[in-house]
């Protein structure tokens, strides 16, 4: 997982987040694939909402 602060339009900052996956063998390819909706709706917004309030806090 790579997570870095990238300049937005408005002079501030926003998080982007990269998260590479080599799945090992069928059960894992099949593994990632079931839970990729799950990663994507709800795993990955909240930790970048949770690094967010963390970024303002010190900020």
């Amino acid at each position: 997982m790579h997570i870095g602060w990238v300049p937005d339009e408005s002079g501030g900052y926003r998080g982007q987040m990269a998260v590479l996956v080599k799945p090992n063998g069928l059960l894992g390819a099949a593994y990632m694939t079931a839970i990729k909706p799950f990663r994507r709706l709800f795993v990955y917004p909240a930790l970048l909402r949770s690094i967010e309030r963390d970024w303002r806090a010190h900020v």
